[in-house]
């Protein structure tokens, strides 16, 4: 089942190392997803307690208010930000959303603010790390790529690529011992 492809050229290739590998997958995939890395131990912990402290003054604060549904919904964020495997992300998510219920029910706006601004903290240390990552993780595949042996790997890839899957058959003997013949094409049963 070969195939032929419309190939780039090597200086295509090449030109095309950087798109490649920032598109590879997000920047925050090149780093940790864990809180603690990109927030002091004692800021982590000063956000837990407001986040609670908040938590339990916005409840009673909206079931005075007859908004018991988001009290449900505040819980439900506080929950996420506090899990043991939440990531960046769920805790900057759930701080935020907090300290927003809190600020709509008017209780604690310095308390509600220092939990916001201790998520951004957080949230753009991991992002400025992860851009970094990138612009590492770029120039080494651009200064790869200009090498005659990614170059010959690429070769390689392609044949591969255009060979199509391949079928090796692997015969064991009564005695134990064993053959393996060449790689054929694979061509699949419907082609019969």
């Amino acid at each position: 089942m070969p195939r032929t492809i419309n190939w780039p050229t090597r200086d295509e290739w090449q030109a095309k190392a950087e798109q490649a590998e920032r598109t590879s997958c997000f920047p925050r995939q090149r780093v940790s997803s864990t809180p603690t890395d990109w927030l002091a131990t004692a800021e982590a912990e000063e956000g837990r307690k407001l986040a609670a402290k908040l938590v339990r003054a916005t409840r009673i604060a909206l079931g005075k208010a007859d908004r018991a549904a988001d009290r449900y919904d505040m819980n439900d964020w506080n929950r996420r930000a506090a899990d043991e495997d939440a990531d960046v992300d769920d805790v900057a998510s759930g701080w935020w959303q907090v300290a927003r219920y809190a600020r709509s029910a008017e209780v604690q706006r310095e308390a509600a603010d220092r939990l916001t601004e201790l998520a951004e903290a957080m949230r753009q240390a991991r992002d400025e790390a992860a851009e970094k990552a990138t612009d590492k993780a770029v120039a080494e595949v651009v200064a790869r790529r200009a090498t005659n042996a990614e170059w010959a790997k690429e070769i390689e890839r392609r044949a591969r690529i255009e060979r199509g899957p391949q079928l090796t058959t692997l015969t064991v003997h009564e005695d134990g011992s064993s053959t393996v013949s060449e790689p054929v094409p694979y061509q699949p049963p419907w082609r019969h």
